[in-house]
């Protein structure tokens, strides 16, 4: 099974190495199904990566 990564616009599982785009932001590299969600991020990429922050261990 190939690894997969979030598109954080859309929630779609993407392979990175045949995903149709990517954009690399503050030195990391984010990969997306289809030019429309890159466009989206790329327009506001904070407002993605914030709804796809990190999540807090606070339920062990």
């Amino acid at each position: 099974m190939a690894n997969t990564v979030k598109d954080l616009v859309c929630g779609m599982d993407v392979n990175p190495a045949t995903s149709a785009c990517k954009s690399d932001y503050q030195g990391k590299t984010y990969y997306f199904c289809s030019l429309g969600c890159k466009k989206a991020f790329d327009k506001e990429p904070e407002k993605y990566i914030r709804a796809h922050g990190p999540v807090h261990d606070t339920h062990r």
